[in-house]
């Protein structure tokens, strides 16, 4: 399913790496947008499908040419989490207290939902989850979904929704879960970062500086893995031992995920800026400074060297990946925490404001 008709999991892949190989117009403008609710998950897309979720609890499927919406789903539930698209199943978690108002009493449970999407969302199956779930579910070697959960417990599930096994850390899990297809790795408000087979075996903890928020990123070609930190610092480890080859202190939050780009490695941070690194030794080859912080975790695209990413400004940026340079900036009405999807010439990012953007090329612009 990985491949450029399909953005089918947040950050793109399963490695989380934030990478788009085919060709995206430098040039973007607006394809359309639409009036959804308000998103803090990133869309992801498939078969000229997008599908996005809400805060409000509701479920998304739009087809991108025909700007219409085939199908939704009503959770009932605050969806906070990304959404997994795998095998024609659509993979969505809960987080009941997100919205707290006198008049709404969460639930005592959340849930991860399994929905068909061949049978416009009929739900297939659910599991009991007892912590509200912020992490967005990876699939891991096409046999388990694996998610981290605010009780500090780390599951996985099978493709029919039986549970595998769980794991406990120390504390909080908002990180997403990343993997290698034989390793799954995993950050801790705890400060550990964790290694596990698929079996659930672990096979190393790494303690880091700080809580650890954002979602791992993986660079096969070197065997490194790049996460940040609550306090600030940037890492870079090996995926075999958890042994730290570097690190780099940038001093405020980094709640943003690492996209990866050949010798270069690219992420937001609390302190307005984006970041350029070098990968091999994390010296800083670049900084971008918006007008508020930066939680979305920006995507590369390969060809062209194009970075995108939100900010809580409320506007969305393209970047030069060589110099960080702007080339690209355009409004919305509200702060993004979103990230982007890139599929087919096309680039989809939500807002707070409640709204789904679709930007392409001009040529293909129908405004």
């Amino acid at each position: 399913m990985n491949n450029e008709n399909s953005w089918f999991i947040f950050r793109g892949n399963e490695e989380r790496s934030g990478i788009f190989s085919d060709t995206l117009a430098r040039d973007l403008s607006l394809f359309w947008v639409m009036e959804l609710e308000p998103m803090i998950s990133s869309a992801i897309c498939h078969n000229n499908i997008v599908y996005n979720s809400t805060i409000t609890g509701r479920i998304f499927a739009i087809d991108v040419y025909k700007k219409k919406i085939n199908w939704q789903k009503y959770i009932g539930s605050p969806l906070v989490s990304s959404l997994l698209l795998y095998d024609n199943l659509l993979i969505s978690c809960t987080f009941n207290s997100w919205i707290r108002k006198e008049d709404y009493k969460p639930l005592e449970k959340n849930l991860i939902y399994a929905l068909d999407i061949n049978q416009e969302g009929k739900k297939k199956w659910n599991v009991q989850i007892p912590g509200d779930i912020f992490s967005s579910p990876c699939i891991c070697d096409g046999k388990i979904i694996v998610v981290g959960s605010l009780d500090s417990t780390i599951y996985a599930i099978d493709l029919r929704g039986n549970m595998i096994w769980t794991f406990n850390t120390g504390n909080s899990i908002w990180s997403s879960p990343a993997t290698n297809t034989k390793e799954i790795f995993i950050g801790s408000d705890d400060f550990y970062l964790y290694s596990f087979n698929l079996d659930g075996n672990l096979n190393w903890k790494t303690k880091l500086e700080g809580k650890i928020r954002a979602t791992p990123s993986l660079m096969k070609e070197t065997n490194s893995l790049f996460i940040g930190t609550h306090k600030g610092i940037m890492y870079c480890l090996d995926q075999s031992s958890g042994s730290i080859n570097w690190k780099q202190e940038i001093g405020n939050p980094i709640l943003s995920s690492v996209a990866i780009s050949k010798d270069h490695i690219f992420f937001g941070c609390s302190d307005k800026r984006v970041y350029s690194l070098n990968s091999t030794d994390g010296l800083i080859n670049w900084k971008y400074e918006t007008e508020d912080k930066i939680w979305s975790s920006p995507v590369i695209t390969q060809k062209e060297g194009i970075l995108y990413v939100g900010s809580l400004d409320s506007h969305i940026y393209g970047l030069e990946i060589e110099t960080g340079r702007l080339n690209w900036k355009f409004p919305t009405m509200d702060a993004i925490e979103s990230s982007p999807c890139i599929v087919n010439d096309m680039l989809f990012i939500s807002s707070k404001d409640g709204l789904l953007y679709c930007f392409s090329s001009q040529k293909r612009h129908i405004c």
